[in-house]
């Protein structure tokens, strides 16, 4: 993949230079530094002056020390400009540009792994598991798979479709790590099963589940596997043909960095005949006549994107990929994990504290969410004086009744941030 990237670099370079440039006009809001940016990720030299200027691609508020990725990531500045003057552009011939999208998606499936006609682009997460639930063929008895773990956006589309259409829902809880919970998946499978639905990495303790295991125990028993990759695409290296699943669902405004109402929705190949489309309109047909009843649906993912759609948004999520391209996933994974493995180490100086992410480093990657060892306390409540006080953007975790507060750490995040979190977390276990 790493070959099918690097022409991707070198047009985000001229993207961010003509961006500057047509943005200077339109908005006075050019983004500044991005091509002394783009040199210093290319030379290999200094690492943590790479993270500082880093840093300064996004407009997060001084002093703000933003932890909270996997509910809504920031946009670098280069992302915001590639929408703003797309918009501009567009508006200037009131035209939808619905043509330059395509351009996008082979960006966005080349970072993802996968075929161009195996990949829609949805507004989020959500969005592409209730087309995945409502799209299959499920009946009555039907059984379908989740973890106890999984986001609401996960599991609503599922819990819906059993109180409309008389499918089981049946969970199961993770395990300790990797193993042990593709154990627990493996005994939950009955002659019923017909779709697992579990989430890559889980939202609320950032577990990362054994995602390729878990597919080929599918593809063994006959069950369709659908992963929920909203904590996954951003944060880690994900090559979907590599995982093999039949369904990837994945928000662009998360760890990917991307515009607010972007998403992904993949449909391995092989896989579209288990799946039909349920929401259609204008662009969903390759041969359509009202007069004569005639309707023969594309049979590419993109059926789903009917209708008008913000073009913009969409070149703002091919940014966001440029620009993590531009560093490469794997060393923005490392950059992740080495500071999730930081504060790791740091909490150990809190003692009211309990680390409830896995410390194997094969479930655990830029996430750490800790509860409290007193099971009177809940550290949801610290949530907000960290912010008031000390400027510390968290996310209380609720899911599953674990009381926890969540840190998300990635490539805008420093270790100082780190300390100043760690200097609230230890103020507050002693005043509550």
């Amino acid at each position: 993949m790493v070959e099918t990237q690097l022409p991707d670099r070198r047009r985000f370079l001229q993207q961010c230079a003509a961006a500057a440039a047509g943005l200077a006009g339109v908005s006075g809001c050019a983004p500044r530094g991005v091509n002394a940016w783009t040199r210093l990720a290319g030379t290999g030299g200094d690492e943590e002056e790479l993270w500082k200027a880093t840093r300064k691609q996004f407009v997060l508020a001084p002093g703000l020390a933003y932890f909270n990725a996997g509910g809504l990531g920031p946009s670098p500045k280069p992302v915001t400009a590639a929408w703003v003057q797309e918009a501009a552009a567009l508006e200037r011939v009131c035209e939808t540009g619905h043509e330059r999208v395509q351009a996008i998606r082979r960006k966005l499936s080349d970072f993802l792994g996968c075929a161009e006609d195996e990949l829609a682009i949805t507004r989020n997460s959500t969005e592409g598991m209730n087309l995945v639930a409502r799209g299959l063929t499920l009946h009555a008895g039907d059984e379908v798979l989740l973890t106890t773990h999984e986001h609401p956006g996960g599991a609503l589309p599922w819990l819906a479709l059993e109180k409309e259409s008389g499918i089981r829902v049946n969970l199961v809880e993770p395990g300790e790590g990797g193993d042990d919970t593709l154990g627990r998946i493996a005994a939950a499978l009955t002659p019923r099963t017909r779709v697992v639905a579990v989430s890559h990495i889980l939202c609320t303790t950032g577990m990362c589940l054994p995602a390729r295991k878990i597919v080929q125990l599918c593809r063994e028993r006959g069950i369709t596997s659908v992963l929920d990759g909203a904590q996954a695409v951003g944060m880690i290296p994900v090559d979907l043909h590599e995982l093999g699943c039949d369904f990837y669902v994945t928000s662009g405004h998360k760890w990917l960095l991307g515009p607010k109402g972007t998403g992904m929705l993949y449909i391995r190949a092989d896989a579209r005949a288990l799946w039909r489309p349920t929401q259609v309109g204008a662009w969903s047909d390759v041969k359509y006549d009202l007069d004569e009843h005639v309707l023969e649906f594309r049979s590419a993912a993109d059926v789903v994107e009917y209708g008008t759609r913000n073009t913009a948004l969409v070149c703002g999520l091919g940014a966001a990929a440029d620009f993590l391209n531009v560093l490469g996933m794997e060393r923005v994974a490392g950059r992740g994990r080495a500071l999730a493995l930081y504060l790791r180490q740091r909490l150990h100086e809190v003692p009211a504290v309990r680390i409830l992410t896995p410390a194997d480093e094969g479930s655990s990657a830029s996430v750490i969410t800790f509860a409290a060892k007193d099971e009177a306390v809940d550290v949801r409540t610290w949530a907000q004086p960290l912010q008031e006080r000390h400027k510390v953007r968290t996310r209380p975790v609720g899911e599953h009744g674990l009381r926890a507060l969540r840190v998300c750490t990635h490539i805008y995040n420093t270790h100082a941030e780190i300390d100043r979190l760690v200097v609230g977390l230890a103020e507050l276990s002693r005043t509550t």
